[in-house]
């Protein structure tokens, strides 16, 4: 895992992040954050980034976290 620079971390990605873990899709944490699709997915790409892990997968109807999402 990347060390996280907490100082030039957007806390806004976590809200972002639990959002995503609790719909376990892009869209539908789009729709309940008021975001578009875009937006909610570039989230996900920097919180990729940002902790070295792909966190959530696509895994049939709904997306599976990692070890380290869980």
């Amino acid at each position: 895992m990347n060390e996280i620079d907490l100082r030039r971390f957007d806390l806004n990605l976590l809200v972002v992040f639990d959002v995503l873990m609790t719909e376990r899709s892009v869209t539908r944490a789009a729709e309940r954050l008021g975001r578009t699709q875009s937006a909610v997915s570039h989230a996900l790409s920097r919180l990729r980034e940002q902790f070295g892990d792909p966190l959530l997968l696509k895994g049939g109807v709904r997306m599976q976290p990692t070890a380290l999402a869980l």
